[in-house]
């Protein structure tokens, strides 16, 4: 399973795009954007993880950006990030570098998967352990 029919994430909002750029509004798509990757890492991890999608006209409630957390926090500890990723933002007073933060995180996750399924190809060329013997050797 690859992520190319996934719209890509956002993370570099800033504070002149709030109220302003598209970017600076969070709406519907950002929230089915993000539960687009738990859903996509959910699958390639089999973690099994569901998520509820928020409908236009629907406020998202704090309960529902925990539970995003929540979801976002099993795929961090089913799998590997880097050091300089970033830290679970809380889901009280949210902002754009909150914002950032969750889809930076769903980032490095998707990245560092990408890594790894480049890596077993790469890897599997030859076996560890088998002799390789080249013509004319």
């Amino acid at each position: 399973m690859n992520n190319t029919s996934l719209e890509p994430l956002i993370t570099d909002r800033t504070q002149a795009d709030v109220g302003v750029t598209a970017k600076g509004f969070y709406n519907t798509s950002d929230i089915a954007r993000i539960n687009s990757y738990i859903i996509y890492l959910s699958d390639v991890l089999d973690l099994g993880l569901t998520v509820n999608n928020v409908t236009l006209g629907q406020k998202l409630t704090r309960a529902q950006m925990q539970d995003i957390i929540k979801k976002r926090n099993a795929i961090r500890e089913a799998w590997y990030v880097a050091s300089d990723t970033p830290t679970t933002p809380q889901p009280f007073s949210w902002d754009y570098q909150k914002a950032n933060d969750i889809e930076k995180i769903l980032l490095a996750l998707d990245e560092f998967y990408q890594s790894v399924q480049i890596d077993k190809l790469y890897s599997g060329t030859f076996r560890a352990g088998s002799q390789i013997k080249f013509r004319g050797a």
